[in-house]
């Protein structure tokens, strides 16, 4: 048996984790500032090169 999975005294498995729903929650967002937007793009062109 996983690691993962243990067992009650009367035998049923108990997962680690609860039961997931099954859809996903409303979509969230947040305003970014210019200098935000701009350090992200920063972020994703630095983090860019060093993948190349």
């Amino acid at each position: 048996m996983p690691e993962h999975v243990s067992r009650r005294p009367d035998g049923h498995r108990l997962p680690a984790l609860p039961q997931q729903r099954q859809t996903g929650s409303r979509s969230e967002s947040v305003e970014l500032t210019a200098e935000e937007r701009d350090a992200f793009a920063e972020l994703v062109r630095r983090l860019g090169d060093r993948a190349a």
